[in-house]
């Protein structure tokens, strides 16, 4: 019986440590992006053009960053109160201090993870968008006036 919750002690570390790896390799990738996009857009005056919707796209990309950022301090957040909880000599208020940390932290990184990959995904559309919108204007199917 030990053996097997050591198993799935391991399987639970092991599982939030590649999450927490994996939300590393997101934050990175999508600093990565903003990066290059802050480099190569083109910028102009704002209205319905080119260079306004590659900044909403960077801005996109940017708030997805910025709850990767969230769902970081998030974790470790959770993991400091779940550490202090643990500490409570009385078992009774270890118990409720556990079960609060259990609902509300986890649904709180779900949210921020759901809020993330969605923005992220949207960024990504977006520069999709506007860049097929741009050489349909380009090439005169979409009038300019």
């Amino acid at each position: 019986m030990a053996d097997e919750q050591d198993r799935i002690d391991q399987l639970i570390y092991r599982s939030q440590d590649e999450d927490t790896k994996l939300d590393y390799f997101i934050l990175g990738a999508t600093l990565a992006i903003c990066a290059y996009l802050a480099q190569t857009n083109p910028y102009g005056p704002l209205g319905i053009n080119k260079e306004t919707l590659l900044l909403v796209s960077l801005l996109v990309f940017a708030g997805s960053a910025v709850l990767g950022f969230k769902r970081l301090e998030a974790k470790v957040t959770f993991m400091f109160n779940n550490a202090e909880a643990l500490q409570e000599p009385d078992q009774a208020r270890r118990s409720r201090a556990l079960h609060r940390l259990q609902t509300n932290s986890n649904t709180n990184t779900v949210r921020l993870y759901k809020a993330r990959n969605t923005t992220l995904m949207l960024g990504l559309a977006c520069y999709i968008i506007t860049k097929v919108w741009d050489s349909y204007q380009s090439n005169g199917w979409i009038p300019v006036n």
